[in-house]
């Protein structure tokens, strides 16, 4: 069953992906076929089999030979992994997770996402909790919602934080305490530079690293 789910998340890291591009991009989620994003050849279907094809082509396109992103394999590794910690009581935060995840993948690129990801995960996050607490959570995501395009200078971006609020939910204070101390560590050890950038990745490394880590 792990090796089953292993598969099955492998191929969802490579959708997610594919998913994401083709959002950046504004291309059709169906259409056209999945192809190099060089060249635009069309891929055969033995050049996308998760994790092995990238693999078996060095991370290169067979024909036009440009580099293939690494985060196609780290991304398609890493839910691979992840579903295999599948269990019934876990499927909505691994959902809400796997959610984050392909937000992250158009966050890290144009620090935006589409805006039907926040109530997705919002509602997943909702599901079978106590009246006090759904009323808190909706009402501190309306705040964020509203308050955010009347702030001309946000130091955060409103998405960090509906995922901020969703993570609380699912897994309490303590656990977020020690989420979001790992996230802006890392943030801290790679970001060189002053400029506004995408956090959102950060806290979805966090996020899989402490999930993973048990």
């Amino acid at each position: 069953m792990m090796f089953i789910l292993f598969i099955y998340g492998a191929c969802l890291g490579s959708f997610l992906v594919a998913m994401a591009d083709r959002y950046v991009t504004g291309e059709s989620p169906l259409f056209p076929p999945s192809h190099c994003v060089t060249c635009s050849t069309r891929l055969a279907p033995w050049q996308m089999v998760p994790i092995l094809s990238y693999l078996f082509l060095r991370g290169r396109c067979a024909y036009c030979q440009a580099i293939i992103s690494p985060t196609i394999l780290l991304m398609e590794g890493t839910t691979a992994l992840l579903l295999t910690t599948w269990t019934p009581t876990l499927t909505l935060p691994l959902l809400w997770l796997i959610l984050w995840a392909f937000a992250a993948l158009s966050d890290v690129q144009t620090q935006a996402f589409p805006g039907w990801l926040s109530w997705a995960t919002l509602s997943i996050s909702l599901i079978g909790q106590p009246w006090p607490t759904i009323l808190f959570v909706a009402s501190l995501f309306g705040l964020v919602r509203w308050l955010w395009p009347h702030w001309s200078h946000p130091r955060i971006g409103d998405g960090d934080l509906e995922m901020m609020i969703g993570y609380w939910v699912f897994f309490g204070s303590l656990s977020m305490a020690h989420w979001l101390l790992l996230a802006c560590s890392l943030a801290l050890l790679t970001i060189r530079t002053p400029a506004r950038f995408a956090f959102l990745p950060y806290l979805l490394i966090s996020a899989l690293i402490w999930w993973l880590w048990p």
